[in-house]
């Protein structure tokens, strides 16, 4: 098994942009798919019902969480398949993309169960009301009950990715956005006789938009890397080889864990602020995920292309890398988060007609230029460490920098000083910027050199 593009060679500056920006569209469509598919669900339902919107929103913040989890698994595979493939080991890769989905079908179905037998729990966990807990459990047992199809779908994703298959990769994402939007409308809105099944509707089509999303990303790992699963090739299973992906995956997605885990805690900050801000929150929050995609997109571009020069042992090349990516990943958050401020009213118009909704995002909004700045040093420089098998580093500082100073802070200027919602961005910035001056700090010692897994 050997990549689509060789790139584990020197490259100079028009080259790496050539390579970052192939490589980083179609991850950016496919997040964007992604995360529209999530988020389609919040904007269908608030023409059903601004309670059920909000019900989802928080539900939403939980199957983010989840998606993290799978990265416990998927995070390992592309950093891992793409040293291999750059160090020229081709042959092993089928032995790790084995051990790669059994572990990610085991996760899942840990994680089904969850759903099924706790979803009431977590949204009462969060503050919600009787009412919404009886809205947003139903939507968050058919999604987190299809668990165990998104992780063994998210888990292939990078594989496609790493060997060079980006485009391919998108087409998972689009077919699945396409397939739950006509199975929002279908089950909200019941044309043709179709019974109205309200958010468990939305919950029923998203979870089959998955499975149909999971078929063909088997078809293309078949078709482009030619490898097949079979219980036959269980026995390739290793402890060597799940210990190289988990040492990968466990503290990459646990810094992102970490995030979605105090996002929840502030969620229930915001809670005591009231429903206005609350749902003020919900949108905002579903809004900006859309500008954080494009440093997300070029952060995975570069973990890709970095992988594959520490593999083929070009640490200077890596570096150069990394601060390209950097410096294209925050320009495009700078843009994208100054149009989000400038047409912020008719783009909030869309969800709601509160008028105290959309004054108070306005200002959450303008925050956001600083905020997705700072943002995506984070993200790129994150994903540039992962990528050589510094992982520990970012898991650490982001547990000690989340939960001893970005929640305290969040508490302190939202409720105490009644800064409100501004108080709480406010905290999310010097979150970032403290995290984002260390993983510069990290970066440029090159300590990371040293890491790599191989």
């Amino acid at each position: 098994m050997q990549s689509k593009f060789n790139l584990s060679g020197k490259m100079s500056i028009k080259l790496m942009t050539i390579a970052l920006l192939t490589f980083a569209w179609p991850i950016f469509t496919e997040q964007f798919l992604r995360v529209l598919m999530t988020n389609i669900d919040i904007f269908q339902l608030s023409f059903y019902s601004d309670k059920a919107a909000t019900a989802a929103g928080v539900a939403n913040q939980i199957i983010v969480l989840t998606i993290y989890i799978y990265g416990f698994v998927s995070v390992g595979l592309q950093i891992l398949v793409s040293q291999l493939l750059g160090a020229k080991r081709g042959k092993e890769i089928e032995h790790v993309i084995t051990t790669g989905l059994v572990l990610a079908a085991t996760l899942g179905i840990i994680l089904t169960v969850v759903f099924l037998f706790f979803s009431s729990h977590f949204l009462s966990w969060l503050g919600l009301d009787d009412n919404l807990i009886a809205l947003g459990t139903p939507f968050l047992q058919w999604i987190g009950g299809a668990s165990i199809v998104i992780a063994i779908q998210v888990a292939i994703l990078p594989i496609l990715r790493s060997h060079g298959y980006v485009k391919q990769a998108m087409y998972v994402p689009v077919v699945t956005s396409i397939l739950n939007v006509i199975g929002n409308y279908l089950f909200l809105f019941g044309p043709f006789g179709i019974p109205v099944l309200g958010m468990a509707g939305v919950g029923i089509a998203t979870a089959l938009a998955n499975f149909v999303g999971l078929l063909l990303a088997l078809y293309l790992l078949k078709r482009h890397v030619g490898y097949t699963f079979s219980f036959k090739k269980v026995k390739d299973v290793t402890y060597k080889l799940s210990y190289a992906i988990l040492r990968l995956g466990l503290p990459s997605s646990g810094e992102s864990i970490s995030y979605n885990g105090s996002q929840i805690i502030i969620t229930t900050i915001v809670a005591v602020l009231g429903s206005t801000a609350l749902t003020t929150k919900v949108y905002v929050s579903s809004i900006s995920q859309f500008v954080i995609l494009l440093p997300i997109s070029i952060g995975q571009a570069t973990q890709i292309l970095i992988g594959h020069q520490v593999g083929a042992r070009n640490p200077d090349q890596a570096y150069r890398q990394g601060w390209h990516g950097w410096i294209i990943g925050t320009a495009l958050a700078l843009i994208g988060s100054f149009l989000l401020y400038i047409f912020s009213t008719p783009i909030m118009s869309f969800f709601t007609n509160d008028p105290e909704v959309i004054e108070l995002s306005k200002n959450l909004f303008l925050l956001g230029l600083v905020l997705e700045t700072v943002r995506a040093t984070n993200i790129i420089l994150i994903n540039s460490l992962n990528a050589t098998g510094d992982v520990r580093f970012p898991l650490i500082v982001g547990l000690i920098i989340m939960w001893i100073v970005s929640l305290p802070f969040a508490y302190l200027l939202s409720v105490p000083l009644h800064i409100g919602l501004a108080g709480i961005w406010i905290a999310y910035i010097i979150d970032e910027g403290l995290r984002g001056g260390l993983m510069a700090y990290r970066w440029r010692s090159k300590v990371w050199a040293l890491k790599s897994i191989l």
